[in-house]
């Protein structure tokens, strides 16, 4: 059995698919299988599954496995967290290469060996959940880990002061705890055996940073004395950010628990210190990172950014702009608006399977976006210009990945459509001059034409601006025969419709049962019909014709 559910857990994390890793955990039952099936080696490239995960950018499996780590490591390590053992701080001698010595479990085991497998820092974001604040007592786990373990001495300083960063901003109690990491790492780099690594002199304003023995020391010293925890949540945060300054151009994309971090204080800042200004800037700071969001970034990093733009705005309504508070500029809408379609763009990079688990925040950015546009944006000719290129950009990426945009939702909102009659008109024809495919599918395979077909509401409250969005849909390339999924055309969802409002005429429908449909369209509905194969034998403007006008897609 070993053999084939190696085999299996090896080909799902190659395709990322999480689908299939759960199959595995109730066919074979993953508590009665080996933790050492995750992390052992047995692809033709050396890798293991958690590898494959890391380097294809499978977020989601790599959540999956490390979350089966902590399923079955962590309690058995528990058990045995009051046992008598010899490993002691104090008994090491920083001077001295760090001996390899006995693990306090075979459960530390695991995670001392995966240490080897994936980047300290990686393997960091990893094992602490950026968004829930873990037990003190996984944070020492992972910390006697990573120690046991024979990684570098550089990236066993790197450990240290990241997990005394964790402990620090995590609990409030942890406190000392993450001083004396930072002490460890502190002695190991002072240490003969680290050739005498200082930590890099980074200039930060009105900020006495921690960079010697002496200064860690007058720190405590304060600390003690004030215990303000602001105070050491900044010198985490700076430990974190010196460290990602430090590291390999390839490994710079955003950081989640770096991240988390300074989103965390930036609430602090604005809600409990009433510091919008400081606020105002941590929430830029983790903006300008959307520059550095690919593919393979944690989607942890999505719902920062939203949360991130909505700081921004709330700091830009608390503090005082041209003497008067909460008076807004039109540039700070345009820049809002700008940063939440380059989010939604950055979203769309992500693979399918992964985008899925940040659809939430997705929506509730483009309603915001969209709530904007209408409020502040569409009355300015000026501003509409400069909003152009980025609903270009926004439409482009959109277009590709068949989920909802910012189309799909200004059909859909009868409630939004009530409240700006006059808006909906000049919005649908901004989205259509700037790219909108009108026959791009939302994430329930549905087309702008379907949506307003189903929208009986605002066909009966504004017939005039329902007629002319029909009109503009079908201008800019609209196809009234596309199929949903469940095979349904716009026509059909009409007829469907009409039913239950037999009182009322529907002038829109009585117009495209007489239309004759494009010759193409037709060649389309007969290979439909049929089910005819069309891989290898169709050119790929014909296929995806088909495809459009299908309830099913092509093997």
């Amino acid at each position: 059995m070993a053999s084939n559910v190696d085999d299996l857990i090896l080909e799902a994390a190659r395709r990322g698919s999480i689908a299939e890793l759960t199959e595995i955990r109730q066919t074979y039952n993953w508590i009665a299988i080996p933790v050492n099936f995750i992390i052992r080696c047995y692809s033709e490239e050396g890798n293991t599954p958690l590898q494959v995960g890391v380097n294809n950018g499978h977020y989601n499996v790599v959540e999956f496995l490390i979350g089966e780590l902590k399923y079955q490591v962590y309690p058995q390590w528990k058990k045995t967290i009051n046992s008598t053992c010899s490993f002691s701080w104090t008994s090491l001698d920083f001077n001295k290469p760090l001996p390899p010595f006995k693990s306090l479990s075979n459960e530390m085991e695991i995670i001392r060996d995966i240490a080897h497998q994936v980047p300290i820092v990686k393997l960091i974001e990893y094992l602490i959940d950026p968004v829930n604040d873990e037990p003190c007592q996984w944070l020492e786990f992972l910390l006697n880990s990573f120690v046991a373990s024979s990684i570098s001495q550089l990236e066993k300083i790197v450990a240290l002061e990241l997990m005394g960063s964790a402990f620090i901003l995590k609990h409030k109690q942890c406190v000392w705890r993450g001083l004396q990491c930072w002490e460890q790492a502190m002695a190991l780099r002072n240490s003969t055996a680290s050739d005498n690594l200082p930590i890099p002199h980074v200039p930060y304003d009105n900020i006495q940073l921690i960079t010697s023995e002496l200064s860690l020391q007058r720190f405590k010293e304060n600390w003690q004395r004030h215990h303000r925890h602001v105070n050491v949540q900044i010198q985490g945060l700076l430990v974190g950010e010196r460290i990602l300054n430090q590291i390999d151009c390839e490994q710079t994309s955003p950081n989640s628990f770096h991240l988390e971090n300074l989103m965390r204080y930036g609430y602090h800042c604005c809600y409990e210190e009433h510091e919008y200004n400081r606020s105002l800037n941590i929430s830029l700071l983790i903006l300008e990172q959307l520059s550095e969001f690919q593919s393979n970034s944690s989607p942890h990093c999505i719902r920062i950014f939203v949360r991130a733009l909505d700081l921004l705005f709330e700091c830009l309504e608390q503090q005082p702009t041209d003497k008067r508070k909460g008076k807004f500029s039109f540039a700070d809408f345009l820049n809002i608006i700008q940063f939440g379609l380059t989010i939604l763009n950055k979203t769309a990079l992500l693979p399918p399977v992964t985008r899925a688990t940040v659809d939430y925040w997705q929506h509730i950015l483009m309603e915001k976006v969209y709530h904007l546009l209408l409020d502040h944006i569409l009355t300015h000719n000026q501003l509409k210009i400069q909003l152009k290129d980025c609903l270009t950009n926004y439409f482009r990426a959109n277009n590709a990945c068949s989920f909802t945009s910012l189309l799909h939702l200004a059909i859909k909102k009868i409630e939004i459509i009530k409240r700006y009659p006059s808006k909906i008109v000049p919005v649908v024809q901004l989205f259509l001059e700037t790219g909108a495919d009108p026959t791009a599918t939302d994430s329930n395979g549905k087309t702008p034409f379907h949506i307003l077909a189903e929208n009986y509401e605002w066909f009966q409250f504004n017939l005039k601006s329902y007629e002319t969005v029909f009109q503009a849909l079908l201008d800019a390339g609209g196809c009234l025969d596309q199929a949903t999924p469940d095979g349904k055309t716009f026509l059909t969802i009409l007829k469907e419709q009409k039913t239950k409002y037999l009182s009322s005429n529907h002038p829109i429908m009585e117009q495209s049962i007489n239309t004759v449909p494009p010759l193409s369209c037709i060649c389309a509905q007969v290979i439909r019909r049929a089910k005819l194969p069309c891989e290898y034998r169709l050119p790929s403007s014909m296929k995806s014709l088909v495809e459009r006008h299908s309830s099913f897609k092509s093997k």
